[in-house]
């Protein structure tokens, strides 16, 4: 007689969960590789962006402004671009000429570039000019304000004489933020700045100095920034800000705004208290010195060490604590 052999039900639901089990353990592990290629790539995008800046310095013996102000001879041409960032500032040096040839036209040219998206950040659309990083303004303010103590990236629209230069770097390249994650960032061709009159075009007409002289003004993107009251510090992934005055509706961004409103002022401000360093990487964010070293930074980091960070020359900053002296332990606690 012969025997038939073969798995019983109960062999089969004990195989099926210990591959379960070991799938369950192993998944974490993937996990967190993945995420772990994603953090490196990013931390390799913002090294890239800061050579960029320093090649852009060794030029024209300046740091990258925060905006300015295009060369083109058509900025007469209200209907064409008159402004860039400092992201468009940079292509040249980031070897993508002719998008900047086009932005030098006066067009928009709307590319989407991998060197501006963190792979982590879920937060951006992998099209059109997409945006995950920001640069250092330094204080959270009115621009009329502004100095290189404060932070590295100056308004060059509002003052196309001001300038981050060698000798403003009292607190060392090494130990002053230039860039940064952000999960609010606009897009790298948009300027997040109140000073500029929002029209079709994504840049704006002309700043009105007027206004500026009467209210103050604030900039939001694509930059982050501090601020010298406790109470509106600054920490990396912090709780998002609630909108001040929810009578006024969602504060919502500016393309989906009807401009001017009497909520401008309190969008403004909800807008530039967002602009801090924030990623979707557990524990902290990725962040580039001036020097060029990047490093993850944890968001368990005191914000008087990361505002002593974000200033060149801490001693003639607005910082409340201006002797603060930062040793490697408080960057990464």
């Amino acid at each position: 007689m012969r025997i038939s052999r073969g798995f019983t039900l109960v062999e089969l639901l004990v195989v099926i969960a210990i591959i379960g089990t070991l799938i369950a353990l192993l998944l974490p592990a993937v996990q967190s590789a993945r995420e772990a290629a994603r953090r490196s790539t990013c931390l390799n995008n913002m090294r890239q962006l800061t050579l960029a800046t320093i090649e852009f310095e060794e030029r024209h013996r300046r740091w990258v402004g925060l905006f300015d102000y295009l060369n083109s001879q058509q900025l007469d041409n209200q209907s064409g671009e008159r402004f860039k960032t400092w992201a468009v500032e940079l292509l040249p040096d980031l070897e993508r000429i002719q998008i900047y040839d086009n932005y030098e036209l006066g067009k928009r040219p709307n590319a989407y570039l991998e060197i501006f998206v963190c792979p982590t950040d879920d937060s951006v659309k992998r099209s059109n000019a997409a945006m995950s990083y920001t640069a250092n303004a330094g204080r959270i303010g009115s621009v009329l304000d502004q100095k290189p103590s404060n932070g590295p990236f100056l308004n060059r629209i509002y003052d196309p004489r001001a300038a981050m230069l060698e000798g403003h770097w009292r607190d060392g390249r090494e130990y002053t933020l230039s860039i940064s994650e952000s999960l609010v960032a606009e897009e790298y061709d948009v300027i997040g700045w109140s000073g500029i009159v929002p029209t079709d075009d994504a840049f704006g007409a002309a700043p009105d100095l007027d206004v500026i002289q009467e209210r103050e003004d604030r900039q939001w993107s694509p930059l982050f920034g501090w601020t010298s009251h406790a109470s509106d510090a600054i920490h990396i992934n912090g709780p998002d800000r609630l909108c001040p005055d929810p009578g006024c509706g969602p504060c919502s961004r500016l393309s989906e705004l009807t401009y001017p409103s009497s909520c401008d002022d309190v969008w403004e401000q909800w807008s530039a208290l967002q602009a801090r360093p924030t990623s979707n990487h557990p524990g902290g964010v990725n962040a580039a010195f001036a020097g060029g070293r990047a490093r993850f930074l944890k968001d368990a980091i005191h914000s008087d060490v990361l505002r002593a960070l974000m200033t060149p020359n801490d001693k003639r900053s607005d910082s409340p604590n201006p002797l603060i002296v930062i040793s490697d332990a408080d960057i990464n606690p």
